[in-house]
């Protein structure tokens, strides 16, 4: 079976971030092979506002699983690592989101790929340039940083660098 290209966004604002993506990432690592690792970004709380900025991040994995494999992967580990998400946009540990598979589109009540809503949040869009800046949105036909260009809302205000030489956040 030929390797798949998923791209994974991850955020936080409920305990120690740095902690809970350490964590997710060491986990995501089991269930293939992670070949980038953006920045982590800081960003004000979308959706529900009253609540700590959110870091985020996007890695990009190669791995086996199919997406509805990749997907109960991720929803394990968001368990194991106590989500402890109450309601829509609301406070989370760990949020994990598959944004693309291959260029697969997939509309299904349980999973829509690409994320539905990728092409309106910078908090995923500039951790997605900073690994892959000409990924074609196979949907709208325009680069990651033709999709940003175009976007008026903005929440990110601050950058966090990771270390070049592990894919450990901090």
């Amino acid at each position: 079976m030929s390797l798949s290209k998923a791209y994974i966004a991850l955020g936080s604002n409920v305990g120690n971030w740095k902690n809970n993506f350490n964590q997710a990432v060491q986990l995501i690592s089991k269930k293939g092979v992670i070949t980038q690792f953006a920045s982590a970004y800081l960003s004000w709380p979308y959706g529900y506002e009253q609540q700590h900025y959110f870091y985020n991040s996007v890695l990009e994995l190669d791995t086996n699983l199919s997406p509805f494999g990749l997907l109960e992967e991720l929803q394990i580990i968001e368990k194991k690592l106590q989500k402890n998400k109450l309601f829509e946009n609301g406070p989370r540990k760990i949020d994990l989101d598959i944004i693309f598979f291959n260029k697969l589109i997939l509309n299904s009540k349980k999973l829509i790929i690409p994320h539905h809503a990728v092409h309106l949040r910078d908090f995923v869009l500039l951790p997605l340039m900073e690994i892959n800046p000409f990924y074609m949105h196979p949907l709208k036909k325009e680069t990651i940083s033709a999709i940003y260009k175009k976007l008026k809302d903005k929440y990110v205000f601050k950058i966090k660098r990771r270390r070049k030489e592990s894919l450990i956040v901090y």
